[in-house]
């Protein structure tokens, strides 16, 4: 029960890598905010953390709309009184030549992979900094450091938060506050599986060329949040923990 105790707000948490990190939480004895844009996403995993004896409520919340994530903080506060961890994780790729990339889809991927990051992290800060406890966890990408072709957006919003990682690090390391990135590789997600069906990725052409030869599972990711919400991370501030089965620091062709 590494987390017992504590408060949990997961953006992005109804699928994916942020519903295993929302479900080890859990296991871990942490409550749990469930966030995404859809009620009904939301309430069925509040329904599986439920069943396995934990905690949980539902709050959905468009992250790219100020009154939105003004509500869901609000909200959290409301029914906990108090937010632990924040672990910015919604997020949205768009794949096009970076000369036909349209300007509503640029804005759109930074305004929730970047901006709402920042912004979250603003409006939990006062919870945190108030009693001098608090872990952020910004989930990026290997593409935060490693650029792939027609991904500007995606990209660009990546690297931000990393280093939007380490400057709210080192100004709240003092004040009992921790903020760390965590970086996937490819990981075996629905969004992989539709940009593969749909083409636009090889899955096996990803899965040969990472040093481990296959995806991570969410699972996987889940894990590494675990560590660095829990106090076994303590003194870990301002870094970036990439999970990637050896993608980046892979440079053979």
């Amino acid at each position: 029960m590494k987390l017992e105790g504590r408060v949990a707000l997961v953006t992005g948490s109804s699928r994916g890598i942020g519903r295993a990190i929302a479900l080890a939480y859990a296991r871990e004895g942490a409550r749990l905010i469930i966030n995404s844009r859809n009620q009904a996403e939301c309430a069925r995993v509040v329904v599986e953390i439920q069943d396995q004896g934990g905690e949980a409520v539902p709050i959905p919340a468009d992250l790219t709309r100020g009154e939105d994530r003004q509500a869901l903080v609000r909200q959290a506060l409301d029914r906990f009184g108090q937010v632990d961890i924040l672990v910015n994780n919604a997020g949205q790729t768009v794949v096009a030549p970076s000369e036909s990339l349209t300007e509503a889809d640029w804005r759109q991927v930074l305004e929730l992979d970047l901006h709402a990051y920042f912004l979250l992290s603003q409006l939990v800060a006062p919870s945190m900094l108030s009693r001098q406890h608090g872990v952020i966890v910004n989930v990026t990408s290997i593409n935060g450091s490693v650029a792939f072709p027609k991904r500007a957006a995606y990209c660009v919003s990546k690297a931000g938060a990393i280093m939007l990682t380490k400057v709210l690090a080192i100004e709240w390391a003092e004040r009992g506050v921790r903020v760390n990135a965590l970086a996937p590789g490819y990981v075996d997600t629905d969004l992989i599986r539709d940009l593969a069906a749909r083409g636009l990725v090889d899955r096996a052409r990803l899965e040969g060329r990472t040093p481990v030869g296959r995806l991570a599972t969410p699972e996987e990711l889940a894990e590494a949040a675990v560590f660095l919400a829990s106090d076994a991370s303590r003194y870990v501030t301002g870094t970036v923990l990439t999970v990637d089965g050896g993608w980046t620091a892979y440079g053979y062709v």
